[in-house]
């Protein structure tokens, strides 16, 4: 019992306390959704990143730094406690959550945790007010329209309709893609900083993941617009809000995993060359 008041084991009821505080803030505003799981990945990937070095961690603790943690963790707690309704604060949480500990636990030496407190801050990107200002409907439309007319199909595409012979469809910008997208720019970050793979395949990485969202996402696009042209409603609704719409998101995401998964299998092979070497 008197081993639990090390340091190490105090640090760690304070992150999950934290944490778990910040998720019972999600719950009470019933702020759902993306942003939960916008925080879920990102408190799992830095608990797991914590987890996999944390016997190579060292605690040096010093006053000033550990005064200053002090004085955020108050704040986030008195704070936490006027949330009522969702609030830009919930934002900025897990990040001056990460900064606190990080200060108790080295001090100033906050170079030792860049990786975690740049997950965590991750979440202060307003996601949906910044994703509100980008338009790539025409962009879909257009591709999705070349790909039908390299396969075959009679279409017309004006902006951000298709037009095909019995019917036409308009790319509106929750069709875009763009949601998707902004997944797999996330995934692909919080993957490069989880598993250092060289930089330059942490550059393929997020724009490789922007590419197979975007192609797959006009795929479905094309295929809807070949509904359409058919009058089937019914299959229609199943692709556009369905299961189906989920199947593609699937898709993508399993594509982008496999691209992940061979660009680390390629990076531990080029390390274990050099050691032979």
């Amino acid at each position: 019992m008197k081993g639990f008041f090390k340091t190490p084991y105090l640090l760690l009821a304070i992150a999950v306390a934290l944490t778990t505080i910040h998720f019972q803030l999600i719950w009470r505003v019933n702020h759902q959704g993306q942003f939960l799981e916008a925080a879920v990945l990102s408190w799992a990937a830095t608990w797991f990143m914590i987890w996999r070095r944390h016997e190579d961690l060292s605690f040096k603790s010093h006053p000033g730094a550990s005064a200053i943690a002090l004085v955020l963790i108050a704040w986030l707690l008195f704070r936490s406690l006027m949330v009522s309704q969702y609030d830009a604060f919930m934002r900025f949480f897990p990040v001056i959550t990460g900064l606190s500990l990080a200060l108790l636990a080295s001090g100033f030496a906050l170079k030792t945790y860049w990786r975690e407190l740049l997950v965590l801050g991750w979440m202060v990107i307003p996601s949906t007010t910044l994703l509100s200002q980008i338009d790539i409907s025409p962009l879909t439309a257009e591709f999705s329209g070349s790909l039908l007319w390299y396969t075959g199909f009679r279409v017309v595409q004006e902006g951000v309709m298709i037009h095909l012979p019995a019917g036409s469809v308009e790319v509106y910008r929750g069709c875009s893609g763009i949601q998707l997208i902004w997944q797999h720019l996330s995934l692909g970050v919080i993957f490069t900083l989880l598993f250092p793979i060289g930089w330059l395949r942490s550059l393929i990485v997020p724009i490789a993941g922007i590419l197979i969202a975007f192609i797959v996402n006009s795929i479905r696009v094309a295929l809807m617009a070949i509904l359409v042209d058919q009058n089937n409603r019914e299959a229609f609704d199943y692709w556009h809000l369905g299961t189906g719409s989920l199947i593609f998101s699937m898709i993508s995401v399993t594509l982008f995993g496999l691209l992940c998964y061979f660009l680390l299998e390629q990076a531990d092979r080029a390390e274990e060359e050099e050691v032979q070497a």
